[in-house]
């Protein structure tokens, strides 16, 4: 590993367990074991340092799902999307940690994170919704079903299990059997 990625991967463990402000460049440097003239030189300064972490942690979450739905059924492709959240947040978990760990911090942090988090998570409930309304016009699902709250409720269940796995229980094979019950529970009971 060269020094800049030394650097950069210490210091992104670092912001994503103790934040920005209580995280110093002198702590960086001690603990990648590096002189601090050196973070300067790859980073220029700490705010730098943060954007280029925060960026890296960013990069799992550009990702295209749509293909992987393209000629399955309205119920395969929620339960397909369910899954994919599920995967993503397994392989990602220390960004996805990274990502909770600034939003749920009482300090300052780029608004471009939260407006890019939002995006994300909206570009997500309005395709599960887009779902949703398809099955319930072609009648697969239920006529009378709100599909706008249907994926929101999806997304909090989404949402309350990697919860629960920040919790310390996250193992995956703790978590499938919840991603299972919630794909019977939940979305079968919009089936018609």
């Amino acid at each position: 590993m060269d020094t800049r990625e030394k650097i950069l991967g210490t210091a992104t463990r670092l912001f994503s367990t103790q934040g920005f402000a209580n995280t110093s460049l002198s702590q960086v440097a001690k603990e990648a074991q590096v002189s601090k003239a050196l973070i300067f030189w790859h980073f220029e300064n700490k705010e730098k340092l943060f954007r280029t972490a925060l960026q890296r942690t960013l990069e799992p979450y550009f990702i295209n799902v749509v293909d992987d739905l393209e000629g399955l059924s309205e119920v395969d492709q929620i339960k397909r999307l369910i899954d994919q959240y599920y995967a993503f947040v397994s392989e990602n978990l220390y960004s996805v940690k990274f990502v909770v760990s600034l939003l749920l911090r009482d300090e300052k942090h780029p608004d471009d994170l939260i407006g890019h988090v939002n995006e994300l998570h909206r570009v997500y409930r309005n395709l599960l919704a887009d779902i949703l309304d398809s099955g319930r016009q072609k009648g697969v699902f239920r006529a009378k079903m709100d599909p706008r709250m249907d994926a929101a409720l999806i997304m909090t269940a989404l949402h309350g299990i990697l919860v629960q796995g920040f919790m310390g229980d996250a193992a995956p094979e703790s978590s499938e059997p919840l991603l299972q019950h919630l794909k019977a529970s939940l979305v079968d009971t919009l089936i018609r």
